[in-house]
């Protein structure tokens, strides 16, 4: 039969429904291998047609299917290699019936395969029966035990509860490959002695010898996280990223240096590793470094057009300038007006008002600017002091007070608390 007829039977197979053969249950399963059957009328294109409605069905994760059709061509061809790939598939299907009735059959043949008798140690714990497990699996061990074998063994101790035992499986099967996944399992058992810091112990000096992968470094940045050992954070985050370059290890990292205030060592992070000018910006921003903030955020404005920046600029420029000059006012402001409109920020709206309001440029400007603040964050103690602070910069001392009498009591803010005494003193004044 040609390769192009068995494509044309897969074809139809396929049209008829073959490929979910998972959710239709296992009669629609035997009626489709029967449509294959008739279909294919010899051996070797039957065990091609199999095979790759097996491995496709494999590919898809319609683990049912995939073992049903390993299962044929292992009655078709008794292979060892099909019969274990019907076990694996059976197993991604956690159908542990299925998988002792496939073992089961190839006993005969393959009763002493280390393969197929694991598979069978795992049904057998499955179903509870911990000392047809253990019996099997010391037969293992007798014979060339590898690290499976004695992961195995120490998982029975773990559910019959010997954890003396299963420590001592977990190291033995941890000699051989020094894997992250066996000193985690080690760690685990300690842990569950009541010695965590022998644990950790044990975890970091896998560390420094084999290094860190994903996993074991996870857990690790787990318990120092419960521990709140900054310092060991920090160690962990640097060698997550240098290993993986994986941009989530750097924001952890530079997230740890914002909270201890640590904006030196963020920086130096991020200029050895030359990652965004973005967040180096936000860094000398938070330092308030004015001197390298204010030449970036023009930089990244001029890259990119972005209005955000030449905004950021517009207000790291005043910031950043002990002397509030008319020149100095004419250059910041100039970029306000560039950009608030197109940002539509509340945040940007508040600030370019204040400066139009503190330095009696255009009050009636600032006014309404602000009050578009306000249009998006009505409650902003910030915005209605700026708009409380246009209405007393008019002589509107009443209307100001009535906007912040009810924040009177509030001392947390110096220059609110200041403003308000002014407003206060006005309407004093004006009664006299």
């Amino acid at each position: 039969m040609s390769r192009y007829y068995i494509v044309i039977v897969l074809m139809l197979t396929a049209s008829l429904g073959l490929t979910s053969c998972a959710q239709k249950g296992e009669a629609l399963q035997l009626q489709k291998v029967k449509i294959v059957n008739s279909a294919v009328d010899n051996k070797e294109a039957k065990i091609d047609a199999y095979a790759l409605i097996a491995m496709d069905a494999f590919e898809r994760k319609d683990f049912k299917t995939a073992s049903l059709f390993f299962e044929k061509l292992y009655d078709l061809d008794p292979q060892k290699d099909y019969l274990t790939d019907a076990i694996k598939a059976a197993s991604m299907d956690k159908d542990f019936n299925r998988i002792r009735h496939l073992i089961e059959k190839g006993k005969g043949k393959f009763g002493d395969d280390k393969f197929i008798n694991r598979y069978l140690v795992a049904y057998y714990l499955d179903k509870g029966e911990i000392e047809k497990a253990r019996e099997i699996t010391q037969n293992l061990l007798h014979h060339d035990p590898q690290e499976k074998d004695y992961e195995l063994a120490a998982l029975i101790e773990k559910v019959a509860g010997d954890l003396e035992k299963a420590k001592h499986y977990f190291h033995k099967a941890y000699a051989i490959h020094h894997t992250s996944k066996m000193a985690l399992a080690i760690a685990e058992i300690l842990e569950k002695e009541h010695k965590p810091d022998e644990a950790i112990r044990f975890l970091e000096t896998h560390r420094r010898i084999y290094g860190c992968d994903k996993l074991l470094c996870s857990v690790l940045v787990q318990i120092y996280t419960q521990k709140e050992d900054l310092h060991a954070l920090e160690s962990l985050y640097k060698e997550m990223y240098t290993t993986t370059k994986d941009p989530l290890y750097a924001k952890a990292l530079l997230e740890l240096y914002a909270y201890q205030k640590n904006y030196d060592a963020a920086i130096a992070f991020l200029k050895k590793h030359k990652l965004s000018d973005e967040t180096l910006l936000d860094i000398y921003t938070a330092k308030r470094d004015y001197k390298h903030a204010y030449p970036l955020a023009m930089q990244l404005y001029k890259e990119s057009g972005d209005m955000d920046f030449l905004a950021k600029a517009a207000i790291l420029e005043y910031e950043g300038s002990k002397k509030k000059t008319p020149a100095l006012l004419k250059t910041v402001l100039k970029k306000f007006e560039k950009s608030v409109y197109t940002l539509d920020d509340p945040l940007y709206y508040n600030y370019y008002a204040y400066l139009l309001i503190d330095h009696d440029i255009d009050i009636k400007k600032g006014i309404e600017l602000v009050k578009k603040a306000l249009q998006k964050e009505p409650d902003s103690l910030f915005y209605i002091d700026t708009l409380a602070w246009g209405y007393y910069r008019l002589g509107k001392c009443q209307k100001a007070y009535d906007l912040m009498k009810p924040f009177e009591k509030d001392r947390s803010q110096e220059e609110i608390v200041d403003h308000i005494r002014k407003i206060k003193q006005c309407i004093k004044d004006k009664k006299q």
